[in-house]
């Protein structure tokens, strides 16, 4: 590893942020984490370890506080909390160069969804995941790239990661081009275990994963499901796939396409089996929960469209109202 080798810093070392720098590092690339607190301390002490029936792996990738001065970013993975970007957006933003490409990898609608997009709704800001415009400005969005992540992990403790199952990553630039950046990038996780194709519509997968994200996470958190419960009780079931019919049509109409049915997105779900959805996982945690990305934001989408949310308005007052009772807001 040489001082010109691209630097991969990953902001958020959770389950998934995690997952990627252990592979980054292990793979030999130029990889950091920027971590705080207890985090910040097990991380320098232990590293991180990536649990899994296959292989375990083991990384010592160099871990930062965000007020450290950090060597140039290549590449800067945003693999926090989504509904968490709005207040760190400014301190991120310090981290950014002429030369750094930012690749966001949050569950939900991302910030720059308008951006590039060829619409009849226009460049439209989505208040509920950018209020007053304070994550574009720290985050510009000619600066990113577009990931939809979608291996199921747990965090088992700060370091210590449960790999539940997949390595796909996909990637693409908001206008479909396909650069020397993104390229780059694609060859660098492919090397390093993940399977990272490059779309020309990335939109369309963020609507794909979306889908399940949508109706799993909140159901999962109002009853304490997993997905294999929720998918097996033809109540939740129903509700599931009512939630992605209307997300489905919102998506429509901002030009998403959509490959599968309904039906197979509820199957490959069940497939995963026994997993906790990350609302649930931040739930049992006390942790604050990703409602306005995932649900806030597709309602707004849905105002936005003159589409009808019903089924969705519904399961979110009843999630905004377990949060609130629960403190998690």
């Amino acid at each position: 590893m040489s001082e010109n080798d691209p630097h991969f810093c990953i902001i958020g070392a959770g389950a998934i942020g995690g997952l990627i720098a252990a592979h980054l590092s292990t793979s030999g690339y130029n990889t950091s984490c920027v971590a705080r607190g207890k985090t910040h301390a097990t991380l320098i002490a232990n590293g991180i370890q990536v649990l899994r029936e296959e292989n375990e792996i083991h990384a010592k990738p160099k871990i930062y506080e965000i007020s450290e001065k950090i060597p140039e970013i290549d590449y800067l993975f945003i693999t926090l909390k989504a509904n968490s970007l709005p207040s760190v957006a400014q301190d991120i933003s310090r981290l950014i160069s002429k030369k750094t490409t930012i690749v966001t990898g949050m569950n939900g609608i991302p910030h720059w969804y308008f951006n590039g997009l060829m619409s009849k709704y226009g460049n439209v800001r989505i208040k509920s995941v950018d209020p007053d415009g304070i994550v574009s400005k720290g985050l510009p969005p000619e600066k990113i790239i577009g990931s939809v992540i979608y291996p199921a992990a747990e965090l088992k403790e700060p370091g210590v990661i449960d790999h539940k199952s997949g390595y796909k990553i996909t990637l693409g630039e908001p206008d479909g081009s396909i650069t020397n950046r993104i390229e780059n990038l694609a060859l660098a996780l492919n090397k390093s275990g993940f399977r990272s194709p490059i779309r020309k519509n990335i939109r369309d997968e963020i609507w794909i994963k979306l889908l399940g994200n949508i109706a799993f996470n909140p159901l999962s958190a109002l009853t304490g499901g997993t997905l294999a419960d929720i998918c097996a009780n033809p109540g939740t079931r129903e509700i599931v796939a009512n939630i992605m019919i209307e997300a489905k049509a919102i998506g429509e109409k901002l030009g998403a396409k959509f490959p599968i049915s309904i039906e197979k997105r509820i199957k490959g779900a069940e497939a995963v089996g026994n997993h906790k959805t990350s609302m649930l996982q931040d739930l049992e945690a006390h942790r604050s929960m990703e409602i306005d990305p995932i649900v806030t934001a597709v309602q707004e989408l849905g105002e936005i469209t003159t589409t009808p949310t019903k089924v969705l308005d519904l399961v979110s007052s009843l999630l905004k109202q377990k949060a609130e009772l629960l403190g998690l807001n």
